[in-house]
């Protein structure tokens, strides 16, 4: 299926999800070319989906005005008076979608949440331009009608906002805030950890009554009421995103972490080696046999296969 080039990104949506959605599409080639061509292209899609998905709730829950002669003419040809319409009240509507001011209807919640399995990555581009990298085994709740809104549930971001200082994006985490000053910057949440590291710009970092600032370099860890500030490399953080780990006496127990996340791959640590720490840089490229025989020569350790995964030991 080919496509205009200067065509607005949201025709395209449009007419690539009516195309898929058709039993005698076959061009799944061209289809996933262009989702990874752009980055715009996959926030476009899934608007599009969303805003149809609600349309058809909404005709569901409308009634049917057709006369019979139509409803039999619909019968006939497979279709109905609300399918016929459909490409335009999704091109009436997707660019609300898109650009982040979908009006709810009859209630509807315009929160929805992206996640990614273990060993996979997501990037999303929001309509005010700020970019969200995802790594593997993380949970985001985003707002189609408020792009400068993020809630991070679990797992690992990297977020390039687009600032705004009438209205600053905003990340929550739990019952603490993030809040951009013109940021670059990599969060990471466990079930009892927040790690904030700021590579560009600065964050206020909010949480309860406390406030800070991270400037570019910054790092901040907090676990209950202990919050504990430090520092990094710029370039080291949010280094997933290019594909590599890079620490500076990181306790094994936070690189195993990291690993299983990026990888994928259960991974238990041996006894006495969890506060164990690492300086180096762990590349990521490769199948699950390389990165694990790298692996254990960075570590100096053995890191043997198990049934569902794999064991570091002496």
């Amino acid at each position: 299926m080919s496509r205009v080039a200067d065509e607005p990104v949201e025709d395209q949506a449009i007419a690539w999800h009516l195309a898929v959605e058709r039993e005698d599409f076959a061009d799944w080639e061209g289809f996933v070319a262009w989702l990874e061509a752009d980055p715009r292209h996959n926030a476009a899609y899934e608007a599009v989906a969303d805003a149809d998905a609600d349309l058809a709730r909404l005709s569901d829950l409308a009634p049917d005005r057709s006369t019979s002669r139509e409803r039999q003419a619909a019968n006939d040809e497979g279709s109905s008076p609300w399918r016929a319409g459909r490409l335009g009240a999704l091109a009436a509507t997707v660019a609300l979608a898109v650009f982040g001011s979908w009006i709810a209807y009859g209630g509807f919640d315009s929160r929805y949440v992206v996640t990614t399995p273990a060993g996979e990555t997501r990037t999303l581009a929001l309509a005010d331009g700020t970019r969200i990298a995802l790594n593997g085994a993380t949970e985001l709740v985003l707002d189609r009608r408020d792009p400068r809104f993020a809630e991070l549930k679990s797992g690992e971001a990297k977020f390039s906002v687009v600032h705004d200082a009438a209205e600053p994006f905003e990340l929550t985490v739990g019952n603490q805030k993030i809040v951009d000053v013109g940021t670059v910057f990599n969060v990471r949440k466990s079930a009892t950890v927040l790690r904030v590291e700021v590579a560009e710009g600065a964050v206020r970092y909010e949480g309860g009554d406390v406030r800070l600032r991270l400037n570019a370099g910054d790092t901040l860890q907090a676990s209950g009421n202990d919050i504990i500030e430090g520092s990094r490399p710029v370039e080291a953080i949010g280094s997933w995103t290019q594909g590599r780990l890079v620490y500076r006496d990181q306790p094994l127990v936070e690189v195993v972490a990291d690993l299983s996340r990026a990888r994928g791959v259960s991974i238990e640590l041996g006894p006495n080696l969890a506060d164990q720490t690492f300086t180096g840089v762990i590349q990521l490229d490769g199948d699950a046999e390389t990165v694990r025989k790298r692996l254990a020569e960075l570590l100096g350790l053995r890191v043997a296969v198990t049934s569902d995964g794999w064991s570091i030991s002496k």
